[in-house]
This record gives structure tokens, sequence and C-alpha cells, in this order.
């Protein structure tokens, strides 16, 4: 049981981290120059912190299986307390990683938008016949 509690805490952890990073991104992307270097290392930072997370994740239900305990632990106290406190963050986070997507979409796409009105202002540009542009 004490492994189960272990998991959860480990889970907790990582849960906290995951918030940590995913606040630098919402930073970094509100910035009106976006790192984008920094941004694909937070962004494989929270990667790597949810595969450890998925892992923790399958532990933890083994480890269910293997005590015959099910949530929503109403029967031990420690375990439902993790269990409602991992739920709750991971709610928080969700909303916050759907924050991050919709401003990173809106930043990419006006930078898309602007990239490909300077294409198509390259492409409708003449030159003479004294290889002068005009316009």
């Amino acid at each position: 049981m004490n492994e189960l509690i272990d998991i959860f805490q480990e889970m907790d952890k990582i849960l906290f981290l995951l918030h940590k990073i995913i606040h630098k991104e919402y930073v970094n992307l509100l910035e009106s120059k976006v790192n984008i270097k920094k941004l694909f290392s937070l962004i494989e930072k929270k990667n790597y912190l949810l595969n450890k997370l998925a892992y923790k994740k399958k532990i933890q239900l083994s480890l269910e299986k293997s005590y015959n305990i099910y949530a929503p632990y109403l029967k031990f106290d420690k375990l439902n307390y993790f269990s409602n406190r991992i739920r709750k963050k991971c709610i928080v986070l969700n909303k916050m990683n759907l924050k991050n997507k919709d401003l990173m979409q809106h930043k990419f796409y006006i930078n898309q938008k602007f990239l490909n009105f300077c294409k198509s202002y390259k492409n409708h540009t003449i030159y003479n016949s004294n290889g002068n542009l005009e316009d």
C-alpha cells in the first residue's frame, strides 16, 4: 500500500514540474519575440515529463490490480487525498495547456499569414527593361 502512496507522491511531483514548465511556456509565448529554441526545449521537457507520468500511471494501475484497490479510494484517506489532488492538478494543467495551444496557434497563424502576404507581394513585383523593380 505504501508503494501506491509513493507512486501518487511521485506523480504529484511530476505534475508540479509540468505546471512550472507550462507556465514558462506561456510566458515565452506572451513575449513579443518568441524564442523558438527555448520554446522547443520547454516542449521537449514537457514531453519527457508526460512520458514519465504515463509510466508512473502504468505502475499505479498494476499496483491497484495487485492490491485489489480501485479509485475513488473512499476507504483509504491518504490515497483518496492524493488521487483528488492529482485529479485537480490535471484539470488545471489541461486548461493551461489549452491556453498555450490557442496562443501558439494564434501567434504562428499571424506569422504564417504575414509570410504568405510577403510571398504573394514578391511574386507580383515586376522588373522593367532596365532591370529595375516596378511597383
